[in-house]
């Protein structure tokens, strides 16, 4: 189960605040991405029953309830008890060379901690401001089992850069300059529909035409407006000369636009 944070709320306590909650995949833990005093980000896990169920996923009673951080220059740390020492407490604390986007292509790199979040649009998609790019997308890796599907999706970006099918790739977010993701144009427009069927197959073409499948070609992927349509959302795209797969995707999409699930 993915636990997520209100997109639109920090939440602040003891100069603390959760950026990003979510279980961990492999273990029964929840990790946590944290921002201490307005900048160093420190991620932490916490086994399972050392608090209320509850508590995980309520920040505001979680940080009242955390042991005291211990000092240093660390970036990763594990909260747990035992039978000996049943309070909760650091297990450990680590300073971890953290796994990072690569490689980079793009001339501009923005830090995180540049932007203002704005909404949440889903865990790791959020609508954002920067003081120089105004109001973008913000695409990233809350926690590294993430990382590999963006950076997939970052080499796509620099394959379709100049070839005016998707948004503008504005640049690498980083994170105490390692990257996590990439910053998109905020589009306006909206999700594909039947109608725009022959649309959606020219920009779908043009693409294939690059030896790239996309790999989802459900309405949701394309925005659409009175000018152009663009395809969005491409972690599951892959470089590809079979022109019978690139015929199989063709051939899905009239199904897909059809289908207003999801």
């Amino acid at each position: 189960m993915e636990v997520s944070v209100d997109g639109n709320i920090k939440y602040d306590c003891h100069e603390l605040c959760v950026l990003d909650v979510a279980d961990d995949p492999y273990t029964p833990a929840t990790h946590y991405r944290l921002s201490e005093n307005g900048g160093r980000i420190v991620y932490i896990s916490i086994d399972a029953g050392v608090y209320d169920e509850d508590d995980y996923c309520f920040p505001p009673v979680l940080l009242d309830l955390l042991p005291r951080f211990p000092s240093g220059d660390w970036n990763r740390g594990h909260i747990t008890r035992t039978e000996e020492r049943p309070e909760p407490h650091f297990a450990w604390i680590i300073s971890a060379d953290l796994p990072g986007i690569a490689p980079i292509w793009h001339s501009r790199q923005v830090e995180f901690s540049r932007l203002e979040i704005c909404n949440k649009v889903m865990p790791n998609v959020a609508e954002a401001s920067h003081p120089e790019l105004g109001d973008v997308i913000a695409k990233y890796a809350r926690f590294e089992w993430e990382v590999a599907p963006y950076q997939s999706e970052t080499e796509v970006y620099h394959w379709l850069h100049g070839h005016n099918m998707s948004p503008n790739f504005l640049g690498h977010l980083t994170e105490r300059g390692r990257v996590i993701g990439f910053l998109l144009q905020k589009l306006s427009g909206r999700h594909a529909c039947f109608q725009d069927l022959a649309r959606c197959e020219d920009v779908l073409r043009k693409l294939h035409s690059l030896d790239i499948l996309h790999g989802d070609v459900n309405r949701h992927n394309f925005l659409v407006d009175a000018e152009q349509v663009v395809l969005i959302d491409f972690e599951t795209s892959v470089r590809s000369q079979d022109d019978g797969e690139k015929t199989k995707e063709l051939q899905s999409l009239k199904k897909e636009l059809l289908d207003d699930s999801g």
